[in-house]
Parts: C-alpha cells; sequence; structure tokens
C-alpha cells in the first residue's frame, strides 16, 4: 500500500524545516496512548497480568491534545490497548482531523 500524497507533502516538508533550522533531533511520529485497557485477552499479551488500576489508567482530552501540541510531530499514531473504548476517542479524533497538517493513525488490535 503506497503512502497518501498528502501524507508525504505533511512529513516531507516537515523534515526540510527540521533539517533548514538546524534542528539535529525531532519527533516525526507520536505515539499517544490515552487508553491501557484493552477489551480483550490475546494469547502472549501481558497487559492481562496488570492490576485493575493500571489497566483503568486514562488521559483525558486535555492531556492529549497538550501532549500532541508539546510533540509538534506531523504524525500522530494511537495505539491501545483498545483505543476506540476511550469515552473521549471521538472528541479526540474530531479535534487531530481538524489540525492543520496532521497525519493520524489509529491502530486497532489482531482479533
Amino acid at each position: 500500500m503506497g503512502v497518501p500524497l498528502r501524507q508525504q507533502l505533511t512529513v516531507g516538508s516537515y523534515l526540510i524545516k527540521q533539517k533548514l533550522k538546524g534542528v539535529k533531533k525531532y519527533p516525526l511520529v507520536l505515539m499517544l496512548e490515552p487508553l491501557f485497557r484493552c477489551n480483550l485477552a490475546c494469547a502472549g499479551c501481558g497487559k492481562i497480568d496488570y492490576p485493575d488500576d493500571i489497566l483503568d489508567k486514562r488521559l483525558s482530552f486535555e492531556e492529549c491534545m497538550q501532549a500532541v501540541d508539546e510533540c509538534n510531530a506531523p504524525m500522530v499514531s494511537i495505539p491501545g490497548g483498545e483505543p476506540l473504548i476511550h469515552k473521549e476517542m471521538h472528541k479526540l479524533l474530531r479535534a487531530l482531523l481538524h489540525a492543520k497538517n496532521l497525519c493520524i493513525y489509529v491502530q486497532m488490535p489482531c482479533y
């Protein structure tokens, strides 16, 4: 599967800007994990061994947006757990989709 032109332009222009500024180290992808819990129990996954107080930790919408603003990477990847069971995921995705020149990936678990 090819990389969409919009993503190529977004990432390419970001990389060029960083090089022109002389920045040596910069983020390329923000791995935003707003939810640790998963609704599955896959064999080999260690998440089911964590206590409930760890599994129930969630980042709020505001914390997620603060991380996106602070990182300033051109791509945001939302892995999991199971990110779509987060109560504010629709609000977060809507805000990320309206962000200027941002590529977004929501990673779904293997079933």
